[in-house]
């Protein structure tokens, strides 16, 4: 079950926040949809959702992924 507060807050992060928290496993089961809502505040980000959820399940894979280099890979589409 998810915790209402704990989404809107995510919610609220910044994109590279967001993608700092995906990596960092700084989320709870359902929360993906938020760190979704928060990456797309960056306009340059024009992934379906089921394209950014694997991107980010690919970046889990690198040893040492940068937050930053992740969203300006995403946003290139």
């Amino acid at each position: 079950m998810t915790n209402q507060n704990r989404f809107d807050k995510l919610q609220t992060l910044s994109p590279v926040e967001a993608v700092k928290a995906w990596l960092d496993g700084d989320f709870g089961f359902g929360e993906e949809a938020a760190l979704i809502v928060a990456i797309r505040k960056d306009s340059r980000v024009t992934r379906s959702d089921d394209e950014i959820i694997d991107f980010m399940a690919d970046a889990l894979m690198e040893e040492n992924a940068d937050a930053q280099k992740c969203l300006d890979l995403l946003a290139k589409g």
